[in-house]
């Protein structure tokens, strides 16, 4: 049986892509399966793995239909024990899948978290940890309860810092989004909130780059695009309602739905705000807050949930957050 399957969705990746495969292709753990899904490509990317011939290179093609659309064809081909998702611009490294497989066995685990970097132009980096030095103990099992603050820390809530049990995700159902934008977000959510064992492998294993890359989803950000965020939460609620997760999860959901929306929609295009801002309403008029949970929000999140209440469209509303901004009287 195939031990760890790299799942990896290719649509235009760029000059990194060879190194990725390299690293894919190179682990120390032979007993993989690298899966790359061509979500049609026009650049060379399809050349460079059409002339690999390294037997555990699978090849799927299909028309350009988004990320989430490629990994979810990567996880129905998928036959290894455990799963990783790798970006196509991305690298890892090359022990990565034998010491996160072996640990994983060890302790029976469904997620195991790790570390990772970040690179930016002028060579500017940031090394991402879970944890601080000496907060987890090396063989520390976990739930989600564990690391609340964690799953909805934008840096953290990312696919690709996590080492999935296969029968995690197909026993769950747990599936991509199809959105244009923040298709790998709800996935993220229902693969944490339901792994019963999680663990910590306290090393740097991935690379994430944003060096001369070009993002097709910031191309459709701050756009009429920018509005799927409303779904993206609504589907997350839902998961939440519908698996008795809510109450014991709604500080931080609300927070983070809060902080996010408000910042969205701060910089969402002028043409697309007044649809945005209705959504918004429409989230928080279903939501039924009470007063409990107001209370507890920070202030500015708790003025923003006020202002959206209590205005009727999106002009009436930046007028009072104009007047008021958050913490203290703006003379106008």
């Amino acid at each position: 049986m195939v031990k760890v399957s790299i799942i990896i969705p290719v649509y235009n990746p760029g000059k990194l892509f060879e190194k990725c495969i390299d690293s894919a292709l190179n682990q120390t753990l032979k007993d993989i399966e690298v899966i790359c899904i061509n979500d049609g490509s026009i650049d060379g990317s399809i050349d460079i793995l059409n002339e690999n011939t390294d037997f555990r290179l699978k090849i799927f093609n299909q028309k350009n239909q988004g990320a989430g659309k490629a990994r979810n064809k990567g996880i129905d081909e998928a036959s290894g024990e455990f799963i990783i998702f790798l970006d196509a611009d991305d690298w890892i490294e090359n022990d990565m899948c034998e010491k996160l497989y072996s640990h994983a066995k060890r302790l029976n685990c469904d997620l195991v978290l790790f570390d990772t970097i970040w690179y930016f132009k002028n060579n500017k980096k940031n090394h991402v940890q879970y944890f601080n030095e000496n907060i987890v103990e090396k063989d520390f099992i976990f739930n989600h309860d564990f690391v609340k603050d964690k799953i909805v820390n934008p840096s953290l809530g990312v696919i690709w810092s996590k080492f999935y049990k296969t029968s995690l995700i197909k026993e769950n159902k747990i599936r991509f989004s199809t959105y244009k934008i923040y298709n790998d977000v709800v996935f993220h959510f229902k693969s944490m909130l339901k792994a019963e064992r999680i663990s910590y492998y306290s090393e740097t294993f991935y690379h994430y780059t944003k060096i001369n890359q070009t993002s097709l989803q910031n191309s459709f950000r701050w756009g009429k695009y920018e509005s799927l965020w409303f779904y993206v939460m609504l589907e997350v609620r839902d998961f939440l309602e519908e698996n008795n997760l809510i109450e014991d999860f709604k500080d931080e959901f609300v927070n983070y739905s809060m902080k996010s929306f408000k910042n969205k929609l701060d910089w969402t295009q002028k043409d697309y705000q007044e649809e945005y801002f209705s959504k918004i309403k429409f989230f928080y008029e279903t939501m039924n807050l009470k007063n409990n949970d107001l209370n507890k929000l920070p202030f500015d999140y708790y003025t923003f949930y006020i202002h959206v209440i209590n205005c009727n469209d999106y002009e009436e509303f930046k007028q009072m957050q104009d007047v008021f901004d958050g913490k203290k009287m703006v003379k106008t």
